[in-house]
Order: C-alpha cells, then sequence, then structure tokens
C-alpha cells in the first residue's frame, strides 16, 4: 500500500510540473487576467506575507486558497473578511466549511469580491456617459478528503466572473492541491496549482488565468510557541517580475539578478502564541519589495506585512496589514463556529 501511494504521489508531482511548465510558462509578472484571485482571502493570510499553503492551523481562509487545508474542526465554521483600498476600492470576502458525514469529506464554500466602486463613463472625445460599478468576483465550491494517512487531497472548482461596464468576461478554473502532515503534527508541507481552465466569454480577446504552482512548508517548534512558514510561488517560470524593458532603460533599473530571481519566489512567514487565545504574525514578500521599490527614493517597508489574532468563545478575530511605499493597507476577518465552543 505504501509503494502504491508513493507511485501515485510521483506521478501527481511530475504531472503537476509537466502541465505547469508545458502550458503556462509563457504567463510572466501581470501577464494574465483575473489576477485578483492572488488577493489574499483572510487577514492571517495578509499578515503572514500575502500566500501561505502549509500553515498549521485552522484558518478557514487559508483553506480558500488550499482546499487540502480544509479539515474536520473547520465543521460548522463561517468567516467574513473585508479590506478596503484608496479610492473606495473594497474587497470582501465570505466562506463556510462543513462535514459530509456519510463520505467523511470537507466540503467548503466562499465568495471573492472585488467593488471598484462608482467610475464615470466616458466616449472618445471625453464627454460623459453616465457611470457605472465595475467589480470582480469568484464564486468556489472545494472539497477534501483524506488520501492515506498524513496526506489530504482537495480541490475547488471556481466560476470567475468580470464585469468593466460594457465590457464582461467569465471564466472556469480548478485547483488542486496535496498537504502533508508529520506523525507528530509539527511540520506541514503542500503542493498547490491555482487557476487551471480558461476563458469562456472574453472581453474582446482570450487570455491566460493568473496560474500559480505553489510549495509551502510549515514547522512548528516543540517547546517553543513559534511557527515557522516558507512559501515558493510561481514556480512554473523563472523571472516573475513585472519588468517594463522600456521603463527601465529611461529610468536606469537594471534586470532583476539570477539571485533576485530566485529570492523573488519567496515569502517568509513566521506565527507566535501568546498564551492560547492571542497570536503574532509576520511576513516578508520578496517580490512585492523588489517590484515597489522605486530607485533613490526611502522605500520603508515594502514587502513586510504583520497581524494579530484573537480567539474568543465561538469567535476568532484577526487583523492584518501590509505595507506598500508609504501606504498601510488594512485586513479584517472575523471566523464563527456555528457548532461548537471554541477551546
Amino acid at each position: 500500500m505504501k509503494w502504491y501511494f508513493i507511485q501515485k504521489l510521483g506521478l501527481f508531482i511530475v504531472l503537476v510540473f509537466y502541465y505547469s511548465i508545458q502550458v503556462f510558462s509563457q504567463n510572466t509578472g501581470g501577464n494574465a487576467t483575473y489576477n485578483f484571485l492572488s488577493l489574499p482571502y483572510s487577514a492571517k493570510t495578509t499578515a503572514l506575507g500575502g500566500i501561505n499553503i502549509s500553515y498549521l492551523g485552522d484558518d478557514l481562509g487559508l483553506a480558500m486558497f488550499n482546499p487540502s487545508l480544509l479539515s474536520k474542526e473547520m465543521d460548522g465554521n463561517v468567516q467574513v473578511s473585508i479590506r478596503p483600498y484608496y479610492a473606495n476600492i473594497q474587497q470582501y470576502d465570505f466562506s463556510g466549511a462543513t462535514l459530509w458525514a456519510k463520505k467523511d469529506w470537507m466540503l467548503g464554500w466562499g465568495i471573492h469580491y472585488m467593488d471598484y466602486g462608482s467610475m464615470k463613463m466616458t466616449d472618445a472625445a471625453g464627454n460623459e456617459m453616465g457611470s457605472f460599478r465595475p467589480f470582480d468576483y469568484v464564486a468556489q465550491i472545494s472539497l477534501a478528503t483524506c488520501y492515506i494517512k498524513n496526506v489530504q487531497l482537495g480541490s475547488t472548482l471556481k466560476w470567475i466572473q468580470s464585469n468593466y461596464g460594457m465590457y464582461k468576461s467569465n471564466a472556469l478554473a480548478l485547483d488542486m492541491a496535496v498537504r502533508y502532515t508529520s506523525s507528530n503534527e509539527l511540520s506541514q508541507a503542500s503542493i498547490l496549482l491555482t487557476n487551471m481552465g480558461a476563458q469562456l466569454k472574453t472581453y474582446t480577446t482570450k487570455e491566460d488565468l493568473p496560474f500559480n504552482l505553489i510549495i509551502g512548508w510549515s514547522k512548528k517548534l516543540e517547546k517553543a510557541p513559534i511557527q515557522f512558514s516558507l512559501t515558493a510561488q510561481k514556480l512554473s517560470i523563472w523571472n516573475n517580475a513585472y519588468y517594463d524593458v522600456n521603463f527601465a532603460n529611461q529610468e536606469g533599473y537594471k534586470t532583476p539578478s539570477a539571485l533576485q530571481n530566485l529570492f523573488n519566489h519567496f515569502v517568509l512567514g513566521t506565527e507566535a502564541y501568546i498564551g492560547n487565545q492571542v497570536d503574532l504574525d509576520f511576513g516578508y514578500n520578496f517580490i512585492r519589495r523588489f517590484d515597489l521599490n522605486i530607485e533613490n527614493q526611502q522605500n520603508w517597508f515594502n514587502g513586510f506585512s504583520a497581524g494579530l489574532g484573537v480567539k474568543l468563545p465561538r469567535t476568532k478575530i484577526q487583523y492584518g496589514n501590509a505595507f506598500f511605499q508609504r501606504n498601510l493597507y488594512h485586513h479584517f476577518s472575523v471566523f464563527y463556529s456555528l457548532k461548537r465552543t471554541s477551546n
């Protein structure tokens, strides 16, 4: 049985890399549509650097991004998140999870919604023709099950809708993931493929979805209340930075070095526990710092993020923030258990 599982897992990994390299290697930084799908679904994700697929815990927001993280501890949980941006742009997330006891499957569902506020509609000459309210959203349903001891498989089916006034599009996408948890539950690793699919209706011409091949590993210290995470993203491409050659030449920017390209794939996360009720989160995103840094200017804490979580009876409240130049963006999440009182 063990050898059979190793064969299946090896075949899965080979297919993952073959599929990602053959089909999605052309997607460099920013060269895809529906990039809102890459935004964090919960405040904890924001605090841990913007992406984390291996966190040791029962965060429903993380499970909405990586379905293999769905666990029985999330049965009956619901989550609401809000993240405000400038110019009245708002991000909303609403999700839930339930146990299908007959099949011993975990089911998850969620809505990831971007509201860009009201904008003026004009013709080519600049004459106003009213207003419109652009938005993006994805409605998704997830399923996770234990494949073999310590190994969880998960998959998410997504319906993606985009509406920018007269320009509308939609798409179907699939996420696939596998998670391994050590027997002592102090270490966890995941492989995740996101946004495998295609547009059904296009704006004008067909565009690629923001495919991402991600590998993550988390380690909780046995004798200290600390957890570390290392996440490697966009592994199907080498140079994942958004690099405009003409702008770079004009402003004197250099092309990313081989070492910079390597580090631009990584996101670091740390969580420290204060008793059983409070946790502190910190993160660092290499590619975010590289993309946002400006030559000959103070770049502050680009790439850094932090957050705080508080556990109450049947409720968890989380706050996360991330630095973008001199701006600090906030993210709030509330989790509620419909079935039981949290410990």
